[in-house]
């Protein structure tokens, strides 16, 4: 058997010439720094495991050779390229194993500790070429990635027939135009795009396994897409940030369960969508909105999934609602609802104080509440439209409060006096102070508020900021 150091004169010359590349552009050393990068945090075990083999092979048996091929296949997926090429020197037996990896990963840590001053391109390229085997995962997220032909040669070599985690990230220069190839790619499971202009061509049928969509700067057809959207019904997870603006976005999966949204549409709607209990709505711009019943067409919208437990808005979106009574609920609630974040909350706003107080009225059954305030002036009106307000018995399963960037002004601390006054199944309301705006860690606004009537005689009042330390 070959020793460690031993670099076989066998290997033919396509692979060798791979192997070369790779190991010529990267030194021997972080090995141990890589076990921190996106490769390994799951399974960096296997890196020191591997990397004792040397031991191994010293002795009589050779136990990790005689594995079965699917568990060395398991090793090597957790291995940074550097080390899988490398491994084609410990043995005759390990030659040609680093060619039949079932995952290949190019990004930052490569990029950073192995890569070097070495060009990319032909690295990727002949990696591709003379792979072997089935290739289950393939990540292209390296630092300062532009757009360019290259990008789709590399997608061409691809095993569209076995390939089920694609992530593209395109960082600089134009927006990529994906190649056709990459709707042939009917195993896929996880697509993650960065940068990219997606049209699926026409007749395209969908990816009928596609549980995971992640989609970031990238260019849609708003028309294309949501048809799309309806021909792959296996989809789980939905997560767009920063994509193209909507006019109207209809969201179709039957085993859709989570949706994340950033960015800008004037009607969102939801069909088929029995599964889907955690959404994230929120919006870089509402100017839009104004004027045209946003707020009330959204909470009909969200009225109308029956397994909603999970709500993430920017209390702003729900300006629109003292249109239609806030802050008395709404002619539609949300039952099925337990955990509510509303975030960037302004507290020197009548209007969008009021509008919380109606969304939260309008949740019986909530459980769960987040509020991340974001307040800069003290508006009096608001403190005393808040004192204004009666207790209401529909916060009765209302059971957390978290209060983020917490800063004491008098709307802020009227807002959980209400609170503290209607939930009486309250068992916990957390303060997270806003550092630059007070000055005791907010041990003074604490004992204010342990000061205010609660509905709930088991409710406590404490400091979140506590709780991490």
């Amino acid at each position: 058997m070959y020793g460690i150091r031993h670099i076989s004169s066998q290997l033919i010359p396509s692979q060798n010439k791979a192997a070369s590349i790779l190991s010529s552009s990267i030194g021997s050393s972080a090995a141990s720094a890589y076990v921190g990068g996106i490769g390994l945090r799951r399974r960096s075990g296997e890196l020191s495991r591997l990397l004792k083999m040397n031991c191994v092979m010293r002795s009589d048996v050779d136990f990790i050779t005689n594995l079965p091929n699917n568990i060395i296949d398991n090793i090597l997926g957790c291995l940074p390229l550097r080390d899988v090429v490398r491994t084609s020197i410990l043995s005759r037996e390990w030659r040609y194993k680093w060619a039949s990896c079932p995952e290949i990963v190019f990004d930052f840590w490569f990029d950073q500790m192995f890569l070097g001053g070495h060009k990319l391109e032909p690295l990727v390229y002949q990696i591709l070429k003379f792979h072997q085997g089935p290739l289950l995962r393939f990540a292209l997220q390296v630092p300062d990635l532009k757009s360019s032909p290259d990008i789709d040669q590399w997608i061409h070599l691809l095993p569209n027939n076995t390939v089920q985690d694609l992530t593209l990230h395109v960082s600089r220069g134009e927006t990529h135009k994906l190649t056709p190839c990459l709707f042939t790619f009917q195993h896929l499971r996880n697509l993650k795009l960065y940068n990219c202009l997606f049209d699926p061509p026409p007749g395209f049928k969908g990816f009928s396994k596609l549980e995971n969509l992640q989609l970031q700067n990238v260019d849609l057809v708003p028309e294309s897409f949501i048809k799309f959207i309806a021909l792959c019904p296996a989809l789980e997870k939905l997560r767009m940030i920063h994509c193209t603006s909507f006019d109207s976005l209809e969201i179709t999966g039957p085993n859709l369960k989570s949706l994340e949204f950033h960015g800008i549409l004037k009607f969102i709607s939801f069909a088929n969508c029995p599964v889907l209990s955690d959404v994230k709505l929120t919006f870089s711009s509402m100017d839009f909105k104004r004027g045209n019943g946003f707020s009330l067409d959204l909470v009909k919208s969200l009225s109308c999934l029956p397994a909603l437990e999970d709500l993430h808005l920017q209390a702003y979106a729900l300006e629109d609602l003292v249109e239609h009574g806030a802050p008395n609920p709404l002619p539609v609630s949300l039952t099925t609802l337990k955990n509510l974040h509303l975030s960037d909350m302004y507290f020197e706003k009548i209007d969008e104080a009021s509008c919380a107080i109606c969304f939260i009225r309008s949740s019986p059954n909530l459980q769960r509440l987040n509020i991340t305030a974001f307040t800069f002036d003290v508006v009096d009106s608001v403190a005393d439209f808040l004192r204004s307000q009666q207790s209401s018995e529909s916060l009765s399963q209302l059971k957390t409060v978290k209060m983020q960037l917490f800063s004491g002004i008098e709307a802020e601390m009227e807002f959980v006096k209400y609170l503290l006054a209607s939930a009486t199944a309250l068992e916990e309301l957390a303060i997270t102070p806003h550092a630059s705006s007070i000055a005791d860690g907010g041990e003074s606004i604490l004992n204010e508020l342990k000061q205010y009537p609660r509905a709930s005689p088991s409710a406590e009042i404490i400091s979140w900021e506590k709780i991490r330390r």
